[in-house]
């Protein structure tokens, strides 16, 4: 994992005995001397993304509706074979569409066609296996749809581990500050809530490797993995006596 940024930003609230709010009733609740702080703590860092996902499509137009959907299931069960000889990509099948047009010249006689693609969906963690294969499958008449970069949920639970237990440890301390900073000198956490999520991922395959991809038949598609931004914000009320 490639942690390239952190940082914390944090809010307090401190409701003392004396104040009136949307938490007025809680606060009744407190010993005479007592305060109730209510803060929040977010982390947030960047990590590499380490998951390659690579989509490609098979496309045919034929007079003949039949003639085009065996074209297509064809060019698949290639693709699929030569996906799944390979242990560390996961394989599946995306979007079948069959579909008729009209393919009309301005001034000139109907020629009713048909059209039809559909996709191959290659995932997995060994980014050079997967763009060899990709290459390879490109040389069978597939064209790259997509090519993107993501975090799996397996990286981005470890880390969300190491923020939670970084975002707790800030969460107490600047409990304990506000309370000092009252004169109090002992806190009690009463309630914890966390919140995660995960940011922005940055597309990673540029024009210029489309373009190389596409004029050459056999040559693999250039990818760069991006970042993914993970988020956990821990809310807690303490009890400062």
């Amino acid at each position: 994992m490639k942690l390239l940024t952190s940082f914390t930003t944090a809010s307090v609230m401190i409701l003392s005995m004396l104040t009136t709010s949307a938490n007025a009733q809680d606060i009744n609740l407190l010993p005479e001397g007592q305060t109730l702080i209510t803060l929040s703590v977010t982390e947030r860092v960047k990590v590499e993304q380490d998951t390659l996902i690579a989509t490609l499509r098979i496309e045919r137009e034929n007079q003949d509706a039949e003639t085009l959907q065996r074209e297509i299931n064809a060019a698949m069960t290639d693709a699929l074979d030569a996906a799944k000889s390979v242990d560390a990509i996961k394989v599946s099948t995306g979007h079948y569409s069959v579909y008729q047009y009209n393919n009309q010249p301005q001034g000139g006689r109907a020629d009713n066609l048909w059209r039809g693609s559909q996709a191959i969906i290659l995932e997995g963690m060994d980014t050079q296996a997967i763009l060899k294969l990709a290459g390879e499958i490109q040389a069978m008449g597939f064209v790259m749809s997509q090519l993107n970069y993501t975090l799996s949920t397996e990286k981005a639970d470890e880390v969300r581990n190491g923020l939670m237990e970084t975002a707790i440890k800030r969460a107490q301390a600047d409990a304990q500050r506000a309370a000092q900073a009252m004169g109090k000198m002992n806190v009690d956490i009463a309630t914890l809530n966390i919140n995660e999520s995960l940011g922005y991922s940055q597309p990673v395959m540029r024009a210029r490797d489309m373009a190389m991809s596409a004029m050459a038949e056999s040559a693999p598609p250039v990818a760069d993995a991006g970042e993914t931004e993970v988020t956990l914000t821990v809310q807690i009320q303490a009890v400062a006596k």
